[in-house]
């Protein structure tokens, strides 16, 4: 069973986030977040521009590069340097929510409730 994630802004901060880096970078980070695993206090996700851009229909792999660019010069991501990986291999990247007003909740979804039209 899979987990949901909550991902909540708060004011101020979170809209300082947002008129900094643009609704695009906010939605890669998102993305990023959707689909990263908690080690301890950080978020980490191996994945490509290309997974990213196709997940995100709406954004080209060179918007979608250019925004990862901008969050690890934001220092928002980085790349976890402790793996060595191919030319070829995803990168890692290590989410770094400090200063961003963003949080994130891993939710645990309930029990689907029994079919009403299946006998018990």
């Amino acid at each position: 069973m899979t987990s949901e994630v909550l991902i909540e802004h708060r004011y101020p901060e979170g809209l300082a986030f947002l008129q900094q880096h643009g609704p695009d970078a906010l939605v890669v980070l998102h993305d990023l977040l959707a689909h990263a695993q908690r080690r301890g206090d950080q978020f980490v996700v191996q994945a490509s521009v290309r997974e990213i851009a196709d997940r995100l229909s709406f954004l080209s792999k060179d918007t979608v590069h250019r925004r990862l660019r901008q969050l690890r010069r934001a220092q928002v991501i980085s790349t976890d340097s402790t793996r060595i990986t191919g030319p070829f291999e995803r990168p890692i990247y290590v989410v770094n929510l400090t200063d961003t007003g963003i949080s994130v909740t891993t939710v645990r979804p309930s029990r689907p409730a029994p079919d009403a039209r299946r006998p018990a």
